[in-house]
């Protein structure tokens, strides 16, 4: 039985996540946007509007994409700045802010989730790819953490 193995630096695991993040942060553009302006949008599963018009998709107020988008932000932001020429001790800052912040996103869909399927009764296509995107984020901020650190 032949065992494979995969292994990514540092390196890469941080240019995927950036890349995920910019998605994310695209996805969540242009699912507030209909939030805002209370206007359909491409929606394969048919429960974006019923989530969309839902007040509990304004938890405090707010817009669900709009959280979406400030944690995305933070994500592509701090995976940039790991990648400049910093002290080890702000990047690991930066790697902090970045488990943190998915860690709570990780949260957050899964509130949300169970929020569309019980309360809303409606599953916005859009929110399940994000949520998706933000658990993908969290498990290679995990693996990156157990990924030897090259001199």
């Amino acid at each position: 039985m032949i065992t494979r193995t995969f292994s990514f630096s540092r390196t890469t695991v941080n240019r995927i996540i950036f890349v995920l993040s910019l998605a994310g942060i695209l996805m969540a553009i242009y699912v507030l946007q209909s939030f805002l302006r209370h206007t359909g949008i491409v929606c394969a599963t048919g429960g974006c509007e019923a989530v969309r018009k839902n007040p509990a998709s304004w938890p405090f107020g707010i817009p669900v994409p709009a959280v979406g988008l400030i944690g995305y932000t933070i994500l592509a932001v701090s995976a940039f700045l790991r990648t400049l020429k910093l002290p080890r001790r702000r990047t690991l800052l930066f790697t902090r802010i970045m488990l943190g912040m998915a860690a709570f996103g990780v949260v957050f869909v899964s509130w949300f989730t169970y929020t569309e399927i019980f309360v809303i009764k409606g599953i916005c296509m859009w929110c399940g790819i994000s949520a998706v995107n933000m658990v993908i984020i969290f498990f290679l901020l995990l693996l990156e953490r157990k990924t030897p650190r090259t001199p």
